[in-house]
């Protein structure tokens, strides 16, 4: 009987420590690892780039005489200038002087045609008493025909003189209009951005001022052609300018890409006007920008981190069953959004996957999951 409990007891210790040792390495295997939850989500999305300040609508202003010396630039770069205002004015000595002679042959003219309408109103009276003469007979058909004559003479004078008056004054006129060449104005008001000419110097085929049509400013910057895609005039964006972060909207996304950049333009407006008087910002002045793209909704996302690849570049994540054992999946991927990545096929919302791809676990193991 002793004999049978000494055995008994003896296996007993045996079975329990085989339990313990198994229980013991059930527990080294069961590491602790964090895992996340795959979840639907609202991406707030931004586009960060790069560009400066230009006019909203740019006029160069230049002129159609060549040649000529500048005599005075009355406009500087900064200056706000109004519609008609003079900005540089150009040698004018010989249109002067050609405007003098034109307007004194003209004024001549007008004095001819004074005179032959005189000789015109006297010729006709003379020729109306002939007629009354030639009924009595006391004047010849001779002399009634020599007055005709005078008359129709006198009348073919003041129709030379008076188209030598419309001549003159289509040269004058021409002339005068030579003359306000020589004075370079602003076709708009507006804030002069830029000037290439000085006094002195020789109009050549070239553009003497840039002006900002009514002082508008505004951001030009540049997108590629993907980025393109996610664009819609309208959307807010933000932009640094120096120390200050201003608010604007996306105005205006060019049509055109750029053959050998293969990027496209963008305008962003900004809320409030620049400031220009006095000039704070500068022409091609460098800003950052920001662009708020409209939300997007993910089916399905995890951190990018929980991401690895094979050698043959197909992405997986490792997935913790309910049964707490790792398995390796295959996923497809969509596109990131700071530090997630959504994905598109291989994985259900609520799974629950490996946080880090690189942590030291295999597909098999049976881990703790600790969810973050």
């Amino acid at each position: 009987m002793k004999l049978k409990l000494i055995l008994w007891l003896g296996i007993s210790g045996f079975v329990l420590t085989a339990c313990s040792e198994q229980e013991a390495q059930e527990q080294v295997s069961q590491m602790k690892v964090s895992v996340v939850q795959a979840k639907s989500d609202e991406w707030i999305r931004t586009l960060t780039l790069s560009g400066n300040v230009v006019a909203k609508e740019d006029v160069a202003i230049s002129t159609p005489l060549q040649g000529l010396q500048v005599l005075e630039v009355k406009a500087e770069i900064g200056d706000w200038v109004e519609k008609g205002q003079v900005l540089a004015e150009l040698e004018h000595s010989s249109v002067q002087s050609q405007l003098a002679q034109n307007e004194a042959a003209l004024n001549g003219a007008k004095a001819n045609l004074i005179a032959q309408e005189a000789t015109l109103r006297e010729a006709e009276a003379t020729l109306k008493r002939y007629q009354t003469l030639m009924q009595s007979e006391s004047v010849s058909r001779v002399e009634f025909d020599q007055q005709k004559v005078k008359a129709q003479t006198a009348k073919a004078a003041v129709q030379a003189a008076k188209a030598e008056i419309v001549q003159l004054q289509a040269q004058l006129n021409d002339n005068r209009h030579q003359r306000t060449k020589t004075q370079v104005v602003a076709p708009a008001s507006g804030l002069i951005t830029q000037r290439a000419v000085e006094s002195g110097s020789l109009t050549k085929d070239e553009v003497l001022f840039h002006l900002a049509k009514n002082g508008e400013l505004e951001i030009l910057s540049e997108v590629n052609r993907d980025e393109v895609a996610l664009l819609r005039t309208g959307l807010n964006a933000d932009f640094q300018l120096g120390a200050q972060l201003l608010p604007g909207t996306l105005r205006l996304i060019s049509p055109e890409i750029d053959a050998a950049s293969r990027l496209a333009k963008i305008r962003i407006q900004p809320i409030e006007p620049l400031a220009i008087k006095p000039v704070k910002t500068a022409i091609g002045t460098d800003v950052a920008v920001k662009l708020h793209l409209a939300l997007k909704a993910v089916a399905v996302s995890i951190p990018f981190s929980a991401v690895s690849f094979d050698n043959q570049g197909q992405a997986f994540t490792k997935v913790v069953n309910l049964q707490n054992k790792v398995e390796k999946r295959a996923i497809t991927l969509g596109v990131m959004h700071q530090s997630a990545v959504e994905i598109l096929t291989g994985l259900q919302t609520g799974e629950q996957v490996i946080k880090q791809a690189g942590a030291f676990v295999d597909e098999g193991d049976v881990i703790e999951p600790i969810l973050e």
